[in-house]
């Protein structure tokens, strides 16, 4: 692997060489974490689609593995997810192959996957589920559920996500669909969509749904939304109004989240891709493009405005970071910091003059800015600023930063903001100060 480029992160996992996108087939075997992923071996642009893999103790130590998945002929390996049976782990993924028309033809299929001799076979009564001539009908995600006894598995179909259910992970039974008319929409359609079961502060349990918006969002781009709810096996109903729209992250960078299949009722915890499709085939690497965030532990918060998703940093990851506070003379690349803003504070990194955060005299709102020189012709939608509500408490946060990838995390945990930087300066440490109005100008 290459190590002399100045925005490769130490600890969150690239690929040795090429394209990485979405996570895929995120599982837990007994203390290793697995993690496949959307990956180009040769080539740094989104083009013929493998499934790389990797694997970890800590999140920390990365081992990197052959390639789990391959093209066959014009069927691409697209995105999907990883289950453990008691006949050993399987993935189902999406094939995918564009037509002459200018459309797609997607289907899943299963493979029976070998992860200590690092062997995949492919079902031989693959497709197991085709979309009967949908556009958009891909990324499985497969759960087990408990209760009714089935694999569930989630597709998404544009505008929605359809449900299914299977004994066996070979015949599929559709069960319902969820999406029209709830949460955030736009022309882009919904990718990615997870589900997992959360524990309550009053012991009782709710489902989160999780899909990733291709475009629209509010910072730009894409984004990943949440929605808290019920689910029965067949069908999952929203607690929340119809219009309330949850995010999981703020950032431009936290897109297409998937968390891992663990057999051990241990805490759900997932990852996501850290980057955005307005910008992510221009950025300024070289011998790889993407990364994925760090690993987030999640749980449920009671809210005046009902359950919120909680996101942490597990502590083996959290004390792989120095404290900026603490580095010597020259700085590090990769560390944490706690702050505070109090209104009309900013948050400076990299010692650039534009603050990445800046809240508001009224405290009631957070600007986030990203400014790239190298993004003025390459990719212009990668600079730019958002804002995003808060309440006008103190506010409190921790950021994380590695090597220019920056995820914050504000209200312990309750709200995040994911973004990459490719500033001129690395290991800078971060600035508390007052905004002023010769600096707005």
């Amino acid at each position: 692997m290459m190590t002399d480029e100045p925005f490769r992160p130490s600890l969150h996992l690239t690929p040795p060489k090429g394209w990485m996108n979405d996570p895929n087939g995120l599982i837990k075997i007994g203390d290793i974490w697995h993690v496949f992923y959307q990956h180009d071996p040769g080539s740094t642009l989104h083009d013929r689609m493998h499934w790389g893999r990797a694997s970890t103790r800590d999140f920390v130590s990365w081992v990197h593995h052959p390639d789990a998945l391959a093209p066959e002929g014009e069927w691409m390996c697209y995105s999907g997810s990883a289950v453990a049976t008691d006949d050993g782990v399987k993935l189902l993924f999406t094939e995918h192959k564009p037509l002459p028309s200018g459309g797609e033809c997607q289907r899943q299929s299963l493979v029976h996957a070998d992860l200590d001799a690092g062997t995949f076979r492919r079902d031989p009564a693959n497709p197991v589920l085709t979309s009967h001539g949908a556009g958009v009908f891909r990324d499985p995600k497969v759960i087990r559920h408990e209760s009714s006894g089935r694999w569930i598995m989630l597709i998404t179909t544009g505008q929605e996500i359809a449900f299914y259910s299977s004994q066996d992970l070979v015949a599929w039974e559709f069960e319902s669909v969820f999406g029209a008319n709830d949460g955030f929409h736009t022309d882009a359609p919904w990718e990615c969509p997870d589900l997992f079961e959360l524990a309550t502060p009053e012991g009782e349990t709710a489902w989160v749904l999780s899909v990733g918006v291709a475009g629209g969002v509010p910072g730009g781009g894409t984004g990943t939304q949440y929605f808290v709810g019920d689910f029965d096996g067949r069908r999952f109903i929203n607690r929340n109004a119809p219009d309330q729209v949850l995010w999981a992250d703020w950032g431009r960078d936290f897109y297409a989240a998937q968390s891992f299949f663990r057999s051990d009722g241990g805490t759900p915890v997932w990852l996501a891709w850290a980057s955005n499709w307005r910008y992510a085939r221009q950025t300024p690497t070289v011998a790889f493009r993407g990364a994925l965030t760090h690993p987030r532990e999640l749980s449920l918060r009671q809210t005046p405005g009902g359950l919120r998703l909680i996101q942490r940093l597990p502590e083996t990851v959290r004390r792989s970071l120095p404290l900026a506070s603490e580095a010597g003379p020259g700085g590090v690349a990769a560390y944490r910091e706690e702050f505070t803003l109090a209104p009309g504070e900013v948050l400076r990194l990299f010692g650039e003059d534009t603050p990445q955060l800046r809240r508001s005299e009224d405290g009631r709102s957070l600007m986030v800015t990203r400014y790239g020189a190298w993004a003025e012709t390459a990719a212009p939608a990668f600079a730019g600023s958002y804002q995003l509500p808060i309440s006008d408490g103190p506010l409190r946060g921790e950021v994380y930063v590695d090597h220019g990838i920056v995820e914050i995390a504000l209200d312990d945990g309750a709200t995040w903001i994911t973004e990459v930087h490719y500033p001129d300066a690395l290991t800078v440490a971060p600035e508390v100060c007052r905004w002023s109005p010769q600096e707005a100008a």
